[in-house]
């Protein structure tokens, strides 16, 4: 269901519509023939028992750099989805479960850190190997690619308590020049 209310004061259209359950208000400004947003919110409405869960929404803004939407955008159509905002709700939802099942009590895990990083920051590599000595414990091997002059793949198998496990992960993600870091587990 859209609705569309238009009102002209001082070159200003204010809007409203509703879909799939959420409602948002908008202003633009007209100046010379051209629509600039002057600002965007939304809120969710209350919605009647009768209507399906899935069909509610919660809109929200999020402030990306650039590159990073560019990126992002190229991805979700190589990727064949049909719109931006599923492929951020499956990212999302994917970070949501990764970070219950890190804190669920599971005893024990075998899998894969897998960790890019930059050499180039000041004693990163020394701290990323305190770190791994540290946690010898749970660390089996570790292995080093060299991707360019100034960026390193580093994976590291590990095997054991699953509380161990996530303060391994997060004592190297919490590293300045860690880029990305990704944990890939399962239980044995």
């Amino acid at each position: 269901m859209f609705v569309n209310a238009a009102m002209r004061a001082a070159n200003v259209r204010i809007f409203a519509f509703m879909k799939l359950g959420s409602l948002g208000f908008g202003v633009t400004k007209v100046n010379n023939g051209n629509t600039k947003y002057k600002s965007f919110t939304s809120i969710s409405i209350i919605q009647s028992d009768s209507m399906p869960q899935k069909q509610r929404v919660v809109r929200f803004s999020v402030s990306l750099p650039p590159t990073l939407v560019r990126e992002l955008d190229e991805v979700w159509r190589n990727m064949q989805y049909v719109s931006r905002s599923k492929a951020v709700h499956d990212a999302i939802r994917n970070f949501i479960s990764e970070y219950k099942w890190m804190h669920k009590e599971a005893e024990k895990i075998v899998g894969a850190i897998v960790m890019l990083y930059y050499v180039d920051k000041p004693g990163l590599l020394s701290k990323i190997m305190q770190v791994q000595h540290k946690f010898e414990n749970v660390v089996s091997s570790t292995m080093h690619i060299h991707l360019t002059q100034n960026k390193c793949l580093e994976i590291i198998a590990v095997k054991g308590d699953t509380k161990e496990v996530r303060r391994l992960t997060q004592a190297l993600i919490t590293k300045k020049g860690v880029k990305q870091l990704k944990l890939i587990a399962i239980a044995p």
